[in-house]
C-alpha cells in the first residue's frame, strides 16, 4: 500500500522526461524531451571549466523543427529570373 503511495507522491510531481541521444559521428551525448510541455533539448557546459560555479547542464527550448525545415526550404528555392 506504501508503495501506490508513494508512486502516486512521484507521478503528482513529475514536470517531465528526458531521452538520451548521441551526436551522429560524435561521442557527444545530450538530452531531448519534455518539461511542463515545452519541448527541451539539454546540454553539458561546455565552459564549465572555466568557471567552477558555472552549471553543469544548460537546458534550452527546442526550435520547432517544421520551422526549421521551411526556413531551410525558402533559402534552397532558386532565385525567378527577373528578365
Amino acid at each position: 500500500m506504501s508503495d501506490n503511495k508513494d508512486n502516486k507522491e512521484w507521478n503528482d510531481r513529475e514536470i517531465g522526461a528526458l531521452w538520451v541521444n548521441a551526436k551522429q559521428g560524435s561521442n557527444e551525448k545530450y538530452l531531448t524531451g519534455q518539461i511542463n510541455g515545452a519541448k527541451v533539448i539539454m546540454f553539458k557546459n561546455k565552459y564549465k571549466d572555466d568557471n567552477p560555479k558555472a552549471p553543469d547542464f544548460r537546458i534550452y527550448k527546442q526550435k520547432d523543427q517544421e520551422e526549421g525545415a521551411a526556413k531551410v526550404a525558402a533559402q534552397e528555392e532558386p532565385e525567378e529570373d527577373l528578365i
